[in-house]
């Protein structure tokens, strides 16, 4: 599959009273309306401490092909958190858990919000839902495929989670999903759908290392595939903490940069961090190909504890949109406000 690719920065008008926002890592992106809509939400200017309100909640608008950014203000707003999960249904954003403490398993949240974005004004609402409520974590993710929000591992009090769990949102219900005994704990891993959303995937992640491992959950059929893709994932440089989308249309699933090398102080540092863009092939989520960044062309910088949001538009062309992150290293942690977009074509 050949693949045309470029990056372009974007540099939204700030807010006329209160800028831009601030930088940022263990945050949320998300992209809605077809594009015109990001929603940039929580995370850390400072290592493990949530921004104040003040800060948390952004939307970059983009009417008649120009960006500007609006901070969201609303007195029903979730309480400050980092490394949340968030994910879209329709015109909604929902986010689930992270944390308020600086330990891993110290104030974890496993609460679930909406905010509402059909309207001209936003809308926050705590939803109070039935069935088995996953436990409290961080640094998990989490996909909407149909009508269907998919929780998958992070970091709880009992360690590094390898859970998988499903938020039925017609029904408001949450519900416990088999688990896989091939699967190490993790957090920061990769989660991204296969075969046309046939599939969901968990590749790479820290499990008290950098990964690069593979394993696919059959949605129709409710249970993971007894064998792993390791294999498939050959050349694949172990890594957490990384941006990934899938595109369909395309057929190829994207991984990019991410944390390569784990800080000796944990998450109060900065390791060694990438800015390769990784393909894989969207059906089986075979290592195809890294690209490193080129000395001649503008392209993001290395990072990590980053989020990204992509748009599939059905005609085998994309956009990943990826906001700030931790770049740097020990001596020098550099926290990012930049927003990048990343066009995908098939040729």
């Amino acid at each position: 599959m050949k693949v045309e690719y470029n990056w372009s920065k974007i540099s939204p008008k700030p807010d006329d009273k209160h800028g831009v926002p601030c930088e940022r890592s263990s945050h949320g992106l998300s992209i809605l309306k077809n594009g015109k809509l990001i929603i940039l939400h929580g995370g850390e200017q400072i290592a493990r401490t949530p921004l104040e309100e003040s800060q948390t909640t952004w939307a970059a608008l983009n009417e008649n092909g120009e960006w500007s950014w609006k901070l969201i203000q609303s007195s029903s707003c979730p309480p400050s958190r980092v490394a949340h999960a968030q994910s879209v249904h329709q015109d909604s954003v929902y986010i689930f858990g992270g944390r308020q403490g600086i330990a891993m398993e110290e104030a974890a949240l496993s609460d679930l919000w909406k905010l509402d974005c059909s309207g001209d004004t936003f809308v926050w609402q705590k939803i109070e839902p039935k069935g088995q409520i996953p436990e409290a974590r961080s640094f998990h993710k989490m996909l909407c495929v149909g009508s269907s929000l998919y929780v998958f591992g992070g970091c709880g009090a009992s360690g590094r989670l390898a859970d998988l769990h499903r938020y039925d949102i017609e029904s408001n219900t949450w519900y416990t999903l088999p688990a896989s005994n091939l699967l190490r704990g993790r957090g920061g891993a990769n989660f991204m759908t296969f075969d046309s959303s046939k599939y969901l995937g968990v590749v790479a992640g820290f499990c008290g290392e950098e990964s690069n491992d593979g394993h696919l959950f059959d949605i129709e059929k409710g249970v993971w595939q007894e064998k792993d893709i390791n294999n498939e994932l050959n050349g694949l440089r172990p890594r957490s903490v990384c941006i990934s989308a899938s595109f369909p249309s395309i057929g190829v699933s994207l991984i990019f940069g991410g944390e390569v090398d784990p800080s000796e102080k944990g998450h109060e540092g900065a390791g060694g961090f990438e800015n390769d863009l990784v393909f894989l092939d969207e059906d089986s989520a075979k290592y195809q190909v890294s690209h490193p960044a080129p000395s001649n062309e503008s392209w993001p910088e290395t990072r990590g504890w980053s989020d990204g949001a992509s748009l599939d538009n059905g005609d085998g062309s994309g956009k990943l949109y990826i906001y700030g992150g931790l770049s740097g290293d020990d001596s020098a942690p550099k926290r990012l406000n930049d927003l990048w977009c990343l066009d995908v074509k098939k040729q």
